[in-house]
């Protein structure tokens, strides 16, 4: 089991229909963008655009990618001048090789199993520029949404979908495919339903070399 059916997100991105509401965690890396405005910020995993919406709003250059056409829908409705794309993790991505200077990917790594994983992370270590960054964030070990039965070490079956829960080593085994990691704890509420309880997460860049 992996990433799950296209019915099941596109339904999840159409419960959540309107305008984006993002937190500001990606303002501990203003430096990264600022280096970056004139080149284009994959957001990777965009769901309904709330980092679109973050990163537009301050005049950076967004293409926003995701697997559910009803979220790409949403960022095409509600963020002015988005450009969108469709993609699926699991295949090979749709960008040349050393092409990309900055790769967001919030909320959206923690759904594949290991050799998915693993691909996953070749991928982004191809297509970044040598010292190109990827951003992410990662469900923690310890989130508290945390259920479901075992299917491989720190990945679960949630019943609709598979989630892996993250721990330093599984960081350094992934992450370190693509470079050399920095990462901290962190917990996230937005103001909107979906994300109003703390949700417990790594913080990840990864600067590739």
């Amino acid at each position: 089991m992996s990433y799950d059916g296209l019915n099941m997100w596109n339904n999840w991105s159409k419960s959540r229909k309107g305008k984006p509401v993002y937190d500001k965690w990606l303002d501990e890396y203003e430096d990264v963008l600022k280096e970056n405005k004139e080149n284009v910020i994959v957001d990777l995993g965009a769901g309904i655009g709330a980092n679109t919406l973050y990163l537009m709003e301050r005049g950076y250059r967004v293409l926003s990618c995701d697997y559910a056409i009803e979220a790409l829908m949403n960022i095409h409705d509600y963020i002015k001048d988005s450009y969108i794309q469709h993609l699926d993790m699991r295949s090979p991505f749709p960008f040349d090789d050393q092409s990309l200077s900055v790769m967001i990917a919030d909320i959206s790594l923690h759904y594949f199993d290991d050799s998915t994983t693993l691909r996953i992370m070749k991928e982004i270590k191809r297509v970044l520029k040598e010292d190109g960054v990827l951003l992410a964030r990662v469900s923690r070990y310890d989130d508290m949404s945390y259920h479901g039965k075992q299917i491989e070490e720190n990945y679960y079956d949630m019943g609709s979908y598979a989630q892996r829960y993250f721990t330093v080593h599984d960081i350094k085994k992934y992450f370190g495919i693509i470079g050399s990691i920095s990462y901290q704890e962190t917990t996230m509420v937005r103001d909107e339903p979906f994300y109003s309880y703390p949700k417990y997460l790594y913080q990840i860049k990864v600067k590739k070399g």
